[in-house]
């Protein structure tokens, strides 16, 4: 366990302490010791916990998702494409604790040691606290910033590559995955949005300091939203020209039939050889049914042309 005691102020006390991959023995002492309820230390370690908001006590428990910049390619679960961050806030202190140091981690603990040095607690009304959740979770939030662009260009070259002739098998493969990526994504945000609404009341006197927080929550579960439609859209476009390109091979195969038909049952009435046929001994038998093949072939063709079933 690597353990940051990132922040101790007295007026007004404050605490923070960051925890990365503590085992289960070090979080028993840690939540005896600041006197944490047992469900929540249980579902800070439940690795696939949704975001989620709960207050017991005079403690309020927080659950964040961060997006995962190394998470794989083909990722597409909770556990997967991101990480959790679990958030403890009591009277004095302030606990959180993740598997691994987050990108966005290193900048906030330099920040608030800083800011924390410098006196900055005792000049606001409600101290950092309220400063340090809003931006753990806002840096949260803006992890899903990069992933919801790289998104939107990776919808321009899909739509791109489903009017050219390619592998529509793997595409769509592509398509999939994107969408099981954003309807995750936009999952997250809309729970995350449920979880800092009901973190500060509209009503509350803290609620002003919330409120860039909440609408950059919104704004980003709205583009997911759209991403999402213009997903199924493609999907969409992308069926419909797979049953395009089946009903012209079918049109093909009936051209096809339709022609040979006729020729088949010509050929089949004078292939039956019975004893009493006067054509088979007329002196123009074979070269009048060649002429009435390729007679019925032209008004076929005929017939197709003026109906327009030989364009594309």
């Amino acid at each position: 366990m690597t353990r940051n005691l990132v922040l101790e102020t007295t007026k007004p006390r404050l605490e923070w302490l960051d925890l990365i991959d503590p085992s289960l023995e070090e979080l028993h002492a840690i939540a005896s010791h600041y006197q944490l309820f047992s469900t929540l230390v249980e579902d800070s370690l439940e690795a696939a916990h949704l975001p989620k908001y709960e207050k017991v006590g005079d403690t309020t428990f927080i659950i964040v998702r961060a997006y995962d910049e190394h998470a794989p390619a083909d990722a597409s679960t909770v556990q997967e494409l991101t990480r959790k961050v679990a958030i403890f806030c009591g009277p004095g202190f302030i606990v959180t604790i993740h598997r691994v140091d987050l990108p966005f981690f290193v900048p906030l603990r330099e920040e608030f040691r800083t800011r924390a040095g410098a006196g900055e607690a005792a000049r606001l009304p409600h101290g950092l606290a309220p400063s340090i959740l809003i931006d753990l979770i806002n840096a949260a939030v803006e992890s899903y910033v990069p992933p919801l662009d790289r998104a939107e260009d990776d919808l321009d070259r899909l739509e791109n590559c489903l009017f050219a002739e390619s592998n529509l098998v793997e595409l769509l493969r592509d398509i999939h995955i994107l969408k099981r990526r954003i309807s995750l994504i936009k999952r997250l945000l809309w729970h995350t949005f449920n979880t800092v609404v009901r973190l500060v009341p509209a009503s509350a006197p803290s609620a002003p300091l919330y409120q860039d927080l909440r609408e950059s929550v919104e704004s980003l579960h709205f583009q997911a939203d759209e991403m999402l439609d213009q997903v199924n859209n493609l999907l969409n476009i992308h069926l419909g020209l797979a049953s395009h390109r089946t009903n012209q091979t079918v049109r093909i195969l009936t051209v096809f039939s339709v022609f040979f038909m006729p020729l088949t049952f010509i050929v089949g009435v004078y292939g039956m050889n019975f004893q009493f046929m006067p054509e088979l001994h007329s002196r123009w038998g074979y070269p009048g049914v060649l002429a009435l093949m390729v007679l019925v072939s032209t008004a076929i063709y005929i017939w197709f042309r003026r109906r327009g079933w030989l364009s594309e």
